[in-house]
């Protein structure tokens, strides 16, 4: 870098000083979002987890499996959704750091290289947003963090295969019940390209795996061979 680019870049990060996206203490990097204390916070999904939905068990019996009839092969997170990891998903969701999803897709790739869900995917996809809240936003999140995961897997990626028909209201503040009724009917998938293929679901969140079981569903019922759902935190 010459020496004009970098006073530019020292004069940029006087007038707009990184901070830290969690604890928001200034970090001199302007490629990293945590400071060191709050990377290292950072919570895994622990080794004693559910194999079918990913929750984390204290014993052997998982409730969540119980209560809910999924219909994906087998979900797999990478960090709980707490402290710092639930900060960097509301700053790339809400404040516009597209980059984080580049840094999700290369942790979620870490966990795919570790033998963690099962081989066969054909295609990459992503739980959709409805138009006019992708308008509100600018980009879906999700779509992000699938595309970049393909390449490194090298798999395409589709944003085609499902299209939100209902603008829902946010699941966030809903209990299991109403997450189930307000996603009835919300989801609807493309008439080819779909049959026989082998799914990899991408969303940034697992709550209570409602909405990636409604998009599953629709896969499913339109001839895909299998659904796989991979999220970049869980949030039970």
């Amino acid at each position: 870098m010459s020496h004009l680019g970098k006073q530019a870049n020292a004069l940029l990060d006087l007038m707009f000083p990184q901070v830290c996206v969690s604890c928001h203490h200034r970090i001199p990097d302007q490629k990293v979002w945590l400071c060191g204390c709050c990377y290292d916070n950072l919570s895994y999904l622990p080794e004693q987890h559910c194999p079918k939905c990913g929750i984390p068990l204290e014993g052997e019996e998982c409730f969540n499996c119980y209560e809910n009839s999924f219909v994906f092969s087998q979900a797999v997170s990478v960090f709980l959704y707490e402290t710092s990891a639930k900060a960097m998903v509301h700053s790339l969701k809400y404040e516009g750091l597209w980059t984080i999803s580049d840094w999700f897709a290369n942790q979620m790739f870490r966990v795919l290289l570790q033998g963690k869900t099962p081989q066969g995917v054909d295609v990459v996809t992503a739980v959709p947003l409805h138009r006019v809240r992708r308008r509100e936003r600018g980009y879906n999140q999700s779509d992000l963090i699938a595309k970049a995961l393909a390449s490194r897997m090298g798999k395409p990626f589709t944003d085609k295969a499902l299209v939100r028909t209902s603008y829902t209201t946010s699941q966030t503040l809903l209990d299991r019940r109403e997450r189930r009724k307000n996603l009835v009917g919300a989801f609807k998938a493309a008439k080819t390209g779909i049959k026989g293929r082998s799914f990899l679901l991408i969303d940034d969140v697992f709550t209570t795996g409602t909405t990636v079981n409604e998009a599953s569903k629709v896969l499913l019922n339109e001839g895909a061979r299998d659904v796989f759902v991979m999220t970049a935190c869980h949030g039970l």
